[in-house]
């Protein structure tokens, strides 16, 4: 393994808005390549224009300082240097309120689970992520970890601050029950068992937490036996979510990588996972009409039978209204399952796909509004979509919604039938 420090130009991604898997906001990576070797990993692509991305580890020493950096430009203010001024020392709490609601919308940011795991075996010595932490704690910025190592236990006590001071999501990446079939596909990562272990202390120190189902590999991972295995151990580890997802395969390296070793370990799963991915999608999206089961659609049957979320909590973030939390977070999971697990097209999806965005942008309290008698007016809506947004506001889902979810449900019925 070749470890190699570099200095970063730049961390944060562009803004994500109205992101309905993770909501996040901004995503970033503390390294580049990622020594965990996953099989399957979208990072070995030549599009991320990372050579050796498996054995050669960039480290961005001046992570933090960057972010800092960063997020100063973007009108956020440290605690560190409010505490510096003399005149903070004076305000009372609702000025100091009314400041905090001056300042740009608090963001979500994706600190670990992008292209490269920020808690892979060189973190442990040199503790960029950890450094992040701190930054991140420093200007209250509410996280999101996602990762396949239990090394994020050794950042407990920073992630239990950023809770307490706006949040903390902390994810596992967890796809196969079978340790030592999962060590085939993540030779370098921590068990399956290790992850399950270290959610459930996660769970236990109150803070947020789930399982990334993601990728579930076609004909090995989405048998009923291994994804209600999954469900089943997240549950009993206090998990409040588990999210679904296929796998994409780029062709060049990642593709030949993957299939190389399927060929190897399973030969008898090379002829459908060739016919799978045969037609080489830009994107690395499979043939949907060869998939063995729609795993989307498994996994929410699963999660019904199972009693746990196939949906991740949209945390209410510092400042936001509870109406505008809720309202927000219905329209989400209405464009998600619309399509994701319906296949409807993006246009369908548009007018609340619309409204999300400008309500994450940050506007006045949804209430209010109604109260005020110009929530259409001033949400540009028609009457149809004002009907949706009363109906979350009075009871939390809307008349669209639960049409959504009586419609999986036959879908369901009619695949067990």
């Amino acid at each position: 393994m070749r470890y190699e420090r570099i200095k970063a130009k730049s961390l944060l991604s562009k803004p994500i808005a109205a992101d309905g898997w993770f909501h996040i906001n901004r995503s970033m990576n503390a390294y580049r390549g990622c020594e965990h070797g996953c099989v399957y990993c979208d990072g070995m692509s030549e599009s991320y224009h990372v050579d050796d991305f498996l054995t050669h580890i960039r480290i961005k020493e001046n992570a933090a300082e960057v972010l800092r950096r960063e997020l100063k430009k973007a009108g956020f203010t440290s605690r560190r240097e409010l505490e510096t001024e003399t005149l903070w020392s004076f305000l009372d709490e609702e000025d100091t309120k009314r400041l905090a609601m001056k300042s740009p919308r608090k963001q979500v940011i994706g600190v670990c689970g992008g292209v490269s795991d920020g808690y892979q075996p060189a973190e442990k010595e040199h503790e960029i992520t950890r450094q992040v932490l701190e930054t991140l704690l420093d200007f209250e910025m509410p996280v999101f970890v996602l990762t396949k190592s239990d090394l994020v236990l050794r950042d407990i006590d920073l992630l239990k601050k950023i809770h307490e001071v706006a949040f903390a999501n902390v994810l596992f990446t967890i796809t196969l029950v079978d340790d030592k079939v999962q060590k085939i596909f993540e030779p370098r990562a921590s068990t399956t068992s290790e992850r399950y272990k270290a959610l459930k202390k996660v769970r236990k120190e109150d803070l947020f937490g789930g399982v990334m189902a993601t990728p579930i590999i076609p004909g090995l991972g989405d048998t009923y036996e291994n994804m209600s295995g999954l469900a089943k151990e997240a549950k009993r580890a206090g998990a409040q979510f588990i999210l679904w997802g296929g796998m994409t395969l780029k062709s060049g390296c990642q593709k030949m990588h993957f299939l190389n070793v399927v060929r190897k370990r399973f030969p008898e799963k090379l002829e459908l996972l060739e016919g799978i991915y045969r037609k080489n999608h830009p994107y690395g999206h499979p043939d949907y009409n060869k998939l063995p089961v729609n795993i989307m659609l498994r996994g929410y049957e699963i999660c019904k039978d199972v009693g746990i979320s196939d949906r991740t909590i949209r945390h209410r973030l510092p400042n936001e209204p509870e109406a505008n939390n809720q309202v927000l977070g219905a329209l989400l999971d209405i464009v998600f399952r619309q399509t994701y697990l319906l296949g409807m097209s993006w246009n369908k999806s548009t007018p609340f796909r619309e409204l999300a965005l400008r309500i994450e942008k940050g506007i006045d309290d949804l209430n209010k509004m109604r109260e005020e008698g110009d929530l259409a007016e001033r949400l540009m809506i028609d009457s149809q979509l004002l009907t949706s947004v009363e109906e979350i506001l009075d009871t939390g889902s809307c008349q669209v919604l639960d049409d959504i979810h009586i419609r999986l449900d036959e879908l369901v019925s009619r695949n067990n039938a």
